[in-house]
């Protein structure tokens, strides 16, 4: 490999990082910060299994419906699998599925 070669490529490579930094950074900040929530994941948790009995098996937030909710998943009695989406700001149950 040539010298020029080897240096246009290092430079190429400097310019890509110095272009998308910012952009990943941001992108990965957000994925670390959940959104401000007034209630708590075991409140959405309580909330969640007073509409559907069962045993919870994960809670993350997700944007549903327009809003940021609290997604309850709860194995049902029965076998199934159901979500409870709880919103982070009321406490309102705003769907199942």
């Amino acid at each position: 490999m040539k010298k020029g070669t080897a240096m246009k490529r290092a430079i190429y490579a400097g310019l890509l990082a110095i272009l998308f930094a910012p952009a990943l950074a941001a992108a990965q900040a957000q994925r670390q910060t959940p959104p401000a929530a007034k209630i708590t994941e075991e409140q959405a948790t309580k909330i969640a299994l007073e509409r559907i009995p069962g045993k919870v098996t994960e809670v993350k937030i997700e944007r549903k419906r327009g809003k940021n909710v609290y997604v309850v998943e709860i194995q049902t009695p029965d076998g199934g699998e159901k979500d409870v989406f709880v919103d982070i700001q009321t406490g309102a149950i705003v769907g199942t599925d």
